[in-house]
């Protein structure tokens, strides 16, 4: 058993020690390595929060969890065990309705369907349609280029049109914001 493998007999007590710490279980799998079973456990807020879960509040729900693994045997099986409790991280793909949802006001980097990337502000999810605000790129010396044109100051674009995405790390708060779409097709990372 070296594969991941999911743990439906612990999907709700987690969910619900998680729903107390107004967190939602993104992941729940398990694996053997070794001697021990390690148990992986992917939390987020819920979609409708901006922001990023706090560390306490994740290392609080982590300390309980730990404790209902220890008390109740038969939720995992009698031996070592290893758990871990953590965000999903600023390198997820953004690949379903909610990521996009919790990922509203972040800046986001896209490819098209049609292999056009796209650089972008998300202002809004309106059920499976994504708001957006196309984004100046930087050239390589940091300075932004120009605007194709026609490039629309707002963006509606069906999430069904988006080949795959993820959120792109800022140091400093956004500043006004012009616009752009590179229309390159987009490289593989």
């Amino acid at each position: 058993m070296n594969d991941e493998q999911t743990i439906p007999n612990l999907d709700g007590p987690v969910s619900s020690i998680l729903a107390g710490h107004e967190l939602v279980l993104e992941e729940l799998a398990m694996r053997r390595r070794g001697g021990a079973l390690e148990i992986r456990v992917v939390v987020d807020l819920p979609e409708d929060r901006i922001g990023s879960a706090d560390l306490d509040t994740v290392a609080e729900a982590s300390r309980e969890i730990s404790e209902l693994l220890d008390a109740d045997e038969s939720l995992i099986g009698p031996g070592p065990s290893v758990l871990e409790v953590t965000t999903p991280g600023a390198e997820r793909p953004l690949t379903e309705p909610r990521h996009f949802r919790r990922a509203r006001t972040r800046l986001i980097r896209l490819v098209r369907t049609d292999g056009t990337e796209l650089l972008a502000r998300l202002e809004d999810v309106d059920g499976d349609v994504l708001r957006l605000r196309p984004q100046r790129p930087l050239d390589s010396r940091g300075r932004p280029q120009r605007l194709p044109e026609g490039t629309p100051e707002v963006l509606d674009l069906p999430i069904a049109d988006v080949e795959r995405a993820r959120v792109e790390i800022e140091f400093s708060a956004p500043a006004g914001g012009g616009a752009a779409i590179t229309e390159n097709p987009a490289k593989e990372r």
